[in-house]
């Protein structure tokens, strides 16, 4: 076993073979370390402190936060829970990953800006890559003025003035169902032209939702992380309290493609119901896995029951039935 560590003690040990390398350090990589150190397995957590978990967001779903969790702040007691129990991490990017040998010989090697890290399972938590406006103090916007979950951030919506950004379908979508929290609902293209079918078109107008088929060309700020203001490129001026993003989501999936992992259509790591992929050893949780239903629990739960299928692979021969 390792000894316990805080994050960022000292640098993490690369010279020798950990029962379980995490790539990711969000919801579902902290959950896997946590479970993983619980049932006395050395475990490493590769994370370059990028992604959802790092952002302004507070969370107003996660059951036993009554007043709400900060994304940060749930990463930073996730990160101190997991270090009680032996959990090392790595302040780097993973950039490569691949694996030798068959069954209980087999060697996982995940190459990082640090150097490489051999594991005998790992369990990959790496998220997706989203793409909102960029604009000065952008950055701090996200999860204070800015949003892209209804399911998340639809509640504060209440009465507000809400602008979607987006010019697909699925942005009209996100515009409707927000009319459930306000009537005031504005739709802008945001950087191309509406593609859009008439009649959503129509439907849209006929429950009072504006919409703007003209780029966005410009982002005000009241104070630091709070937009209250935009320029479109037709002249017209809208002011805000919110403004929800239908944005892209890529998964970030260079290393799953790297060990040859079974992907879905739209590029999401294929994994069961104990978040085993197809590739012996190897295990998938949180965002990376599927392309909705993008919820902290749901990467908690995921990231222990990867633990717990990487628990079980590692037992001898004479511990399993």
């Amino acid at each position: 076993m390792i000894e316990d560590k805080k994050p960022g003690a000292e640098a993490p040990p690369l010279d020798i073979i950990y029962d379980c390398a995490i790539v990711g350090g969000g919801p579902g990589g902290l959950s896997a370390a946590l479970y993983m150190g619980r049932m006395r397995r050395s475990v490493i957590v590769v994370d370059g402190e990028r992604g959802r978990s790092t952002w302004y967001q507070l969370n107003n779903n996660y059951l036993g936060f009554p007043d709400g969790v900060h994304a940060r702040n749930l990463r930073e007691i996730g990160q101190e829970q997991a270090a009680r129990y032996g959990a090392r991490f790595l302040d780097s990017y993973a950039t490569d990953a691949r694996y030798e040998g068959e069954g209980a010989d087999r060697r996982f090697y995940v190459d990082t800006s640090e150097g490489t890290v051999t594991a005998r399972t790992l369990i990959l938590a790496t998220g997706v890559h989203d793409e909102f406006p960029q604009f000065e103090g952008s950055d701090e916007c996200i999860g204070r003025s800015m949003f892209w979950c209804i399911i998340c951030d639809g509640y504060e919506a209440i009465e507000k003035r809400v602008v979607v950004l987006g010019g697909g379908t699925r942005a009209a979508n996100l515009a409707l169902e927000l009319m459930v929290f306000t009537p005031h609902v504005t739709l802008v293209a945001w950087d191309g032209p509406l593609r859009i079918p008439e009649e959503r078109l129509a439907t849209m107008r006929e429950h009072g939702i504006k919409i703007y088929d003209t780029i966005c060309s410009g982002f005000r700020c009241a104070e630091t992380g709070f937009i209250c203001n935009l320029d479109l490129e037709d002249g017209s001026e809208l002011d805000l309290d919110m403004l929800f993003v239908a944005q892209n989501m890529q998964p970030n999936n260079k290393l799953a493609k790297s060990l040859n992992l079974m992907l879905d259509e739209n590029g999401f790591v294929v994994s069961d119901s104990e978040q085993c992929t197809n590739v012996d050893g190897v295990y998938a949780a949180g965002d990376v896995t599927h392309l909705f239903n993008h919820q902290v629990t749901t990467a908690v739960h995921e990231g222990g029951m990867a633990a717990a299928a990487a628990n079980y692979y590692l037992y001898d021969a004479w511990q399993k039935e």
